[in-house]
């Protein structure tokens, strides 16, 4: 619990405020997005975490827990991003050749329609694959 006194005009303590734990994190939160333009450096952080009563080991180990968690998003970021590159490599080969099966068919035996079996199959193979890539990026989120 965090007390802070405030001051009027004439340097009178007016009235005393208390915040939680919660409450200190998120006004620091609010105070960050606030002075967006101006970064903080390092030591600025430790000065302020040691007005709070937070100590600099503590920062620094706050730190290192968040350049981890930083790291592993941009990884997961990255494994998203290629195994959506595989689906798309995957689509669009099944769509050239689904439209060519087509015209192929319709020109060589327009009264048999059998395209549609090679692209059911295939379809259901990319539709799969589809679903596991979109239901993983669904329980990451």
């Amino acid at each position: 619990m965090l007390t802070v006194k405030t001051s009027n005009q004439y340097g009178v303590f007016t009235m005393s405020q208390k915040y939680s734990n919660e409450d200190l994190q998120e006004l620091l939160r609010q105070a960050t997005i606030l002075q967006e333009e101006n970064n903080i450096s390092r030591e600025q952080l430790i000065e302020i975490a040691a007005e709070v009563g937070i100590s600099a080991e503590t920062i620094e180990k706050a730190e290192q827990k968040w350049l981890r968690q930083r790291e592993s998003a941009q990884k997961q970021a990255k494994a998203r991003s290629h195994r959506r590159l595989g689906f798309q490599l995957h689509l669009i080969p099944y769509l050239a050749t689904s439209v060519f099966m087509v015209l192929l068919n319709l020109t060589t035996t327009p009264r048999c329609f059998w395209s549609i079996y090679p692209i059911l199959g295939w379809g259901l193979g990319v539709t799969l694959h589809g679903a596991c890539i979109y239901r993983k990026e669904v329980k990451l989120s």
